[in-house]
Parts: structure tokens; sequence; C-alpha cells
């Protein structure tokens, strides 16, 4: 293409032979699926072990409590308090009976949750709370009486320690699975949340893939007349442009599941739809590219620039009887990705009328922008100073990941 600009920005590309997979989906930085979103939230609060620390932790504390609630109740009383050991064998012979419980309340509570049914939960624990309520009692009693220096110090026969026990071990009972409940019922709202979260970007990606599915047709069309009315002047031309569409489907198909590339592979993409436009245009269109070498990297829309280029082309430089240019730049504003296309077509309006609505290339990439970034974007289209039309993407700069044997990007020479 004709050289009858002078842009100072580096200019670089990189050769067609880039292997595929150097993008990075959105999709990656979340679960793939469902599944594996509920298998995360089903291991978020508590694991077994996770509860069996804390059961432990939690009942060993209470007893030092109870000690020293004990000693110092009986220092304020003024009343005869019994040793030290002697208090911590009966409160942590307790605590740890309960200790040992816990886990097998809440795994009981977890299976007859009242959050599922109610009633059957209800007629469930009653007993249970009773059968486990005694057990604790008589496996601390137990304790109590086979160490030593606590045996001969029973502070009543063992049918009443038994009685006494029971009847505050039904409340701890109750307490342990009221906390299991509420446990429970946060990992059930973080797992609707992973679902949920799950769930719109799975429609988000579709929706994604359903504009490119569109995108690229269209595109395919307009290629595909042009190749149609070039075969009935010139037919080597026409044939080239085939050869040129065929290295082009090539590179797009290197990464149709990918909604973010590198910028790097997207001009190169770029510049092969360039090349079936020179072929066509001849002398009449030149492009000049201005890209910063530190965005080459940016991650960037899987066919974003194409449609805007194909735009500026059809609508600014065809209807010109004289020659025109389109210019692409890209560089970083500090957290910002900005892309520009300029070109000195006829601009927004056409003989003192506006243009029609937008068309399927830039609704597309709106709606595309939207989709990725919410409204964390910019898009613009506006006539530009100079005459022509402007179009400006502002969006937020992120390094595409490397692949590994990637080509390294090469000075590439304006057209």
């Amino acid at each position: 293409m004709s050289q009858n600009l002078e842009i100072a920005p580096t200019i670089t590309k990189t050769p067609y032979g880039t292997p595929a997979g150097l993008g990075r989906a959105v999709s990656d930085e979340v679960p793939h699926t469902i599944d594996q979103a509920a298998h995360a939230a089903g291991s978020s609060l508590l694991s077994n072990w996770t509860i069996w620390g804390a059961s432990f932790a939690v009942w060993t504390v209470l007893a030092f409590l109870l000690v020293c609630g004990s000693r110092l109740y009986a220092m304020v009383a003024g009343f005869p308090s019994p040793s030290i050991a002697l208090l911590l064998t009966w409160d942590l012979s307790d605590a740890y009976t309960w200790a040992f419980l816990t886990p097998l309340i809440y795994a009981l509570s977890k299976r007859f949750s009242f959050d599922r049914n109610f009633r059957a939960a209800l007629l469930f624990h009653l007993p249970v709370s009773g059968l486990l309520a005694f057990a604790g009692a008589v496996a601390t009693v137990t304790l109590i009486y086979v160490i030593p220096w606590s045996r001969n110090n029973s502070w009543a026969p063992l049918k009443t320690q038994v009685v006494g026990l029971f009847l505050g071990n039904v409340p701890r009972y109750c307490l342990i699975v009221a906390v299991s409940e509420a446990i429970n019922y946060y990992n059930k709202y973080r797992e609707r949340e992973f679902r949920s979260a799950q769930l719109e970007l799975q429609l988000a990606s579709a929706q994604l893939q359903a504009l490119k599915m569109q995108l690229e047709p269209h595109f395919l069309f307009n290629v595909l007349n042009s190749i149609a009315a070039l075969a009935r002047k010139d037919g080597i031309a026409a044939e080239r442009m085939t050869l040129q569409l065929a290295d082009l489907l090539r590179i797009s198909l290197q990464h149709v599941e990918l909604h973010e590339v590198p910028l790097r592979q997207e001009l190169e993409f770029l510049d092969c739809y360039l090349c079936i436009q020179q072929t066509r245009f001849h002398d009449r269109l030149s492009t000049r590219f201005a890209i910063a070498p530190e965005v080459m990297e940016a991650s960037v829309p899987h066919l974003v620039l194409q449609p805007l280029v194909e735009n500026a082309i059809r609508h600014g430089i065809s209807p010109r009887s004289t020659p025109g240019w389109v210019e692409v730049h890209a560089h970083r504003q500090e957290e910002r990705l900005v892309l520009e296309i300029l070109d000195n077509g006829v601009g927004l309006t056409r003989n003192g009328n506006p243009l029609p609505a937008e068309g399927v290339g830039l609704k597309n990439t709106r709606a595309r922008l939207q989709q990725l970034y919410g409204d964390n974007y910019v898009f613009t289209c506006e006539n530009a100073s100079g005459g022509g039309c402007r179009v400006r993407i502002v969006v937020p700069f992120r390094a595409a990941a490397l692949a590994k044997g990637g080509g390294d990007a090469r000075p590439h020479s304006d057209r």
C-alpha cells in the first residue's frame, strides 16, 4: 500500500505462524462447570479435620473458663474450693466427652436438617438428644471415677451425677445442633452463590459466542461478495483473494473458543484481512499501524478491530473517488488500554444526511464489550476533527498469558 503518512510510534507485528492458545478466555478465571463450583462450595467452611480440631479447641477453652469461674466464685463467696487438679479433671473429662460427640452431632445435623424437613428433623433429634445426653453423662462419670485422685472426691453418688449431667447435656446437644444448622445454612448459601455466579458466567459466555457466530458470517459474506465481484474483472486477483481468505479463516479458527486474545494476535488477523482489501482496492487504500510496544501482549476481545476497520473501509473509504487511508492506534494510558481506528473517509454524514443506524459490526462490538467489561469500558464513534471518522475503545489493561513456543515480535513495515 502507499506510504503517504508518517506516524512516530513503533510498529510491531508477529509472523503468521503463531501457535494457537495464547489468549485467555474469560471463563478460565472461574470454575469451568457448575459441578466444580458446587464442589468448591461443599468444602467451604468446615472440613472433617477442621470440625475435630475446632471441637477440641472450643471445649478445652470452655473447660478452663469453667475452672477459673469455679475458683473465682469460691473465693468471692468464701467457700472452700477443690484443688485446680481436681477441677481440671472434672471439667476436662466432661469437655472431651463432648469434643468427641460434637462431630457426630454435626454430621447428624447435616443428614437430618431442619431446613429440609422440620417435622422429620424434630422427631429424629428429640430421642437422639436424650440418648447422646445420657451417653455423655455416663462417659463423663466413668472418666472421673477411673482417675485415681478424683475417685474419692465425688461430690454426689454416681446415679445423681449421671442425672445432673444428663439434664445439662440436653441443652448442649440443642446448642450444637443450632450452631451446626447455622454452618450448614451458610454452606448452602455459598453453594447457591457459586451456582448463580457460574450460571451467569455461562449465560454471558453463550451470549458472547452467539455474537461471534453472528459477526463471522457477516464478515465472510462481505469478503465472498468482493471475490465474486472481482472474479468478473480479474480472475488472478480473485484467486489470490481466495487464498488470502483461506489464511484468514485458518487464523480465525485457531482462537474460535477464546473471547480474549493478545493484541499482537488480533493485529495478525487484521493484517491478513487488510491483504484481502489491498487486493481489492490496490492503491486506493493505505493503512498505518501506530502500536506502542508495551501493549502488544495486552488482552483484547477477539475480532474487535476487524469489524471496525471494515466499517471504516466500507463506509468511509469506499464512497470516496480519491485514495484514502485508515490508521490503527494502540497505547496504554495508566491502567487502561486505548484502541483507535481513524480514517479520512466521508465521516458519519453523507451529503449532509446522517448515515443509517449501527450495523452488525458496531452493534456486536458494543454488545461484546458490555458482556466482557460491564460498564468498565468506553466505545465512541465520532467525526474526526480533520475529516473522516474516529472510533475509540478504552478497556482495562490486562496482560494476556504467553504460550510456550510463541513467535517473537518483530518490526513490520507499514503498507
